[in-house]
């Protein structure tokens, strides 16, 4: 067995393999492939939990990833969070790789909401907004310009000004966004109205932009509100939208954005036009009543086999990660 560390995943990981790995997730999910089971575990006093995600794309492929976080100073303090991921041989119950998962993660669903962009979005789309200045919104960005190479504005909302300027400053530094302006003075619904594509990862627990407002034709893509409590996304929008899914299976007990748009009345079970691995290139017409896209990203166990698979297979040859005899042998 090896173990692979950030700074080893962070020399594995190739963006555009990582894109084509969730699509064919994607589509692996929606032909019925593959086996997964999620679980969640919270508890409080102190305030804590865990999500559990296992995967397995056939004999030779099992992955168990624990996402974990705390309040270590207390219930209203910034969360601590970490994950790890062990890659198994199904098929003979030998692991294969223990890996530290945290930009193994940012990179999975950046990865997701690309294959998502690449399916649905206008081909030539040229402004996006992204909401979010936590973790995940650095390679949100990136992979948002791999999907779609015509970018040359991004919008960038977030809640709190230090954290947002800071998001700025890193996306500044990098070469493969360097003809893309980058703006952060925009209000909600200013940056939405002039979007072809919107991206949410937030933790937010309300909509976090006006649903009315949405360019016609646009594809927003709502990452976060992974809650039943919790939405990025307001009844306005909802009615306005075809919506596709990464998978159907829980998401009408875990996703806000739907649970909360179906008990206030305003989806349309005929809106959710189903799995996106199902598309045989682009999105379907619009249904009657529609004008905007919207794929609601859950994250699927099997992009985490197959990304894991690929990574540990090129680690090995690469002789990167550091082996693990578990039965201390000299």
């Amino acid at each position: 067995m090896i173990v692979l560390s950030e700074a080893d995943i962070r020399a594995l990981v190739d963006p555009a393999e990582a894109v084509a790995l969730a699509a064919e997730a994607f589509r692996l999910t929606a032909t019925g492939h593959g086996e997964a089971l999620r679980g969640d575990l919270r508890a409080d006093d102190p305030r804590r939990g865990c999500l559990l995600l296992t995967g397995s794309a056939g004999p030779q492929t099992l992955t168990i990833k624990s996402n974990v976080h705390a309040y270590p100073a207390g219930p209203d303090t910034p969360r601590h969070w970490a994950s790890l991921l062990t890659l198994w041989d199904w098929s003979r119950a030998e692991p294969r790789a223990l890996i530290s998962a945290g930009l193994f993660n940012e990179h999975r669903t950046a990865a997701g909401f690309a294959a998502g962009i690449e399916r649905l979005a206008a081909p030539g789309a040229a402004t996006a907004t992204l909401f979010g200045a936590g973790r995940s919104a650095p390679l949100a960005a990136l992979y948002l310009k791999i999907a779609r190479p015509s970018l040359t504005r991004l919008y960038l909302v977030g809640r709190s000004p230090q954290r947002l300027a800071a998001l700025a400053a890193t996306l500044a530094g990098e070469p493969a966004l360097a003809n893309v302006e980058l703006v952060t003075a925009a209000a909600p619904a200013e940056a939405v109205a002039a979007s072809e594509i919107v991206v949410t990862v937030t933790t937010s627990q309300e909509p976090v932009f006006p649903g009315k407002v949405a360019r016609p034709g646009a594809c927003i893509v709502l990452g976060g509100a992974n809650r039943p409590g919790a939405r990025e996304a307001d009844d306005d929008l909802i009615r306005r939208a075809d919506i596709y899914l990464d998978a159907r299976a829980d998401s009408f007990a875990k996703a806000g954005d739907l649970v909360r748009a179906q008990a206030s009345g305003a989806l349309d079970p005929a809106r959710i036009r189903g799995e996106i691995g199902a598309l045989p290139e682009r999105a379907l017409p619009f249904s009657p009543g529609a004008d905007v896209t919207v794929f609601k990203s859950m994250g699927l166990p099997l992009q985490d086999v197959l990304l894991a698979d690929a990574l540990v297979t090129k680690a090995l040859a690469r002789g990167l990660g550091t082996p693990v005899d578990l039965q201390g042998a000299p």
